[in-house]
């Protein structure tokens, strides 16, 4: 699983949308993203810049320190 400093993007970013009731497709688009990049950093399979989790986190209506905060 890829951290970025212990903190599991892929793992908030997916709580996140699902508390939101957003489908990737939605978060992607409101994000300026690709599907498959949302895709790829909910499973992990790269590590986004912080540019790209800011754009999350605005799609999200979420300040970009909740996808990137460490579980307790």
């Amino acid at each position: 699983m890829l951290t970025i400093g212990g903190v599991k993007i892929g793992k908030n970013l997916r709580r996140v949308r699902e508390e939101k009731l957003m489908t990737q497709q939605e978060v992607a688009t409101a994000a300026d993203l690709n599907l498959s990049t949302v895709m790829r950093i909910e499973n992990d399979r790269v590590e986004p810049r912080f540019s790209t989790i800011r754009k999350l986190a605005n799609a999200l209506g979420v300040d970009a320190r909740e996808l990137t905060r460490k579980e307790g």
